[in-house]
């Protein structure tokens, strides 16, 4: 377009430039912002699916942590009564001696 012709457009012709530049910035815009948001929305997937896995072991992991802890507070109840015959073992041999 040639820049001496713009008097000749007047009001109206200016602000039909400007609109129409608006237009096309603004779809340029959008279809920026839609590209941008299916790769959000793709590493977001990535991501969750990565976090839901790590969850997954986490809880497998909490059980194998959970069952073991379920062995060691087995093996110190047997050991405490253990611990309690042997005192009054030691205890009867005392009261006797």
């Amino acid at each position: 377009m040639d820049p001496s012709l713009l008097p000749q457009l007047g009001v109206a012709g200016a602000l039909v430039i400007v609109v129409g530049y608006l237009l096309t910035a603004n779809h340029r815009l959008m279809t920026t912002n839609r590209s941008d948001r299916a790769e959000y929305l793709k590493a977001l997937a990535a991501r969750e699916t990565a976090h839901a896995a790590e969850i997954t072991a986490l809880r497998a992991r909490l059980v194998e942590v959970e069952d073991r802890l379920g062995e060691v507070e087995d093996e110190l109840d047997r050991e405490r009564e253990r611990r309690r015959q042997a005192e009054d073992i030691a205890a009867a041999v005392r009261r006797h001696t």
